[in-house]
């Protein structure tokens, strides 16, 4: 039994159907012909151009022609429908649980309150009602109910770059300009002249070197500490000291306190060795006297542990005299034996001689 042939109506209907979808299959099922057949066709139409030629948009040419002029015409819809739904905006139904959200007739809900059920009876027939389960959903004029659509406004920015490319004059632009003043109080510091920093832009800060005897500050104010210029004092103060590094409480974004850090070295009776107590995080403290026994020098230990005073060096007993002298003694034995400059000048005397030898004629 030969198989019915398609008419030339089904592949314009698949032509049209891949203008607004640019997909072979999904376009041959919604006509109803097998996806397998309209790749045959597009195959046979390249190989006998002659034999496939239809009428499409007025244009007569071969099949596989007018499939690839739909698919460049998809495009431009595909760029129209952009466009529209930039300029436009948009609307979607809205469901909620899977569900449609029906619209509500305001006139209705406000009957279904204030009516009693007489007029509600005389107004709206058998609709259920009045009270808070009274139908007040919006139907059309068919009596259908009317779903509720969600609405999105255009895009301000698409809309605004389509303008500046149709139209050079148009141009968006937004400055934003911050201007900050105030002053900076350093603590513990001489009465010197203000100090008033050039303008560049909109940013204008002044810096104003106020004395500590000033007893009226200004409410934009920013105090400092008294910076150490002094190079001996800097370095009498940290440089030359052996240090302990302080440690630092680190806290999660909740505000939890955080064990210390493997190299941390926590002193016993200190602020950070009180808050890891109380947080119930177990850490190995130090005995500030340890620590100044060691050499460290941190004003904190000095604090921790006043009544430490550093140690005197015991003497040597008799025993360690006798190993002192006893090294001393084998290491002049491996001194070497005395030469005068004559036989370092002569290369007379005990010598090494160079890699590989040397010949000595006798």
């Amino acid at each position: 039994m030969a198989r019915k042939p398609i008419s030339d109506d089904a592949w314009r209907d698949i032509l049209n159907r891949l203008v607004l979808k640019p997909r072979l299959k999904a376009a041959a099922r919604s006509a109803g012909i097998n996806p397998a057949t309209l790749f045959a066709k597009i195959k046979h139409s390249i190989a006998s151009p002659d034999e496939h030629k239809l009428t499409w948009l007025d244009t007569l040419a071969p099949f596989h022609e007018h499939v690839s002029a739909a698919r460049r015409l998809s495009i431009v819809e595909l760029d129209r429908a952009a466009l529209t739904l930039g300029l436009e905006g948009h609307s979607t139904p809205r469901y909620h649980d899977g569900k449609p959200v029906f619209s509500t007739d305001l006139q209705v809900a406000s009957d279904a309150m204030t009516m009693d059920e007489m007029s509600w009876i005389e107004k709206y027939g058998s609709r259920r009602g009045p009270g808070p389960d009274a139908d007040i959903y919006a139907r059309d004029k068919d009596g259908k109910l009317i779903q509720e659509m969600v609405t999105s406004p255009p895009n301000a920015q698409l809309v605004s770059k389509l303008l500046s490319s149709l139209i050079p004059a148009y141009s968006e632009r937004a400055t934003v300009e911050h201007h900050h003043s105030g002053s900076v109080w350093i603590e513990g510091q001489t009465a010197q002249p203000q100090l008033q920093s050039p303008s560049h832009g909109p940013l204008d800060v002044a810096f104003d070197v106020i004395p500590a005897a000033q007893q009226q500050r200004q409410t934009n104010l920013l105090a400092l500490p008294r910076p150490c210029v002094d190079v001996a004092e800097f370095n009498a103060k940290y440089r030359d000291k052996k240090l302990l590094r302080v440690v630092t409480l680190f806290r999660d974004a909740d505000g939890k306190l955080l064990p210390p850090l493997p190299s941390d070295v926590v002193i016993a009776g200190s602020r950070q060795h009180l808050a890891f107590s109380d947080a119930q995080i177990p850490v190995e403290a130090v005995r500030a006297e340890t620590l100044l026994d060691e050499g460290y020098q941190n004003p904190e230990l000095y604090e921790l542990a006043p009544a430490w005073k550093p140690k005197k060096p015991k003497p040597p007993t008799d025993a360690e005299r006798q190993e002192i002298a006893k090294q001393a003694a084998a290491e002049m034995k491996k001194e070497k034996p005395y030469r005068s400059m004559s036989d370092r000048a002569e290369g007379i005397g005990r010598g090494t001689p160079a890699p590989g030898g040397r010949r000595v004629s006798p």
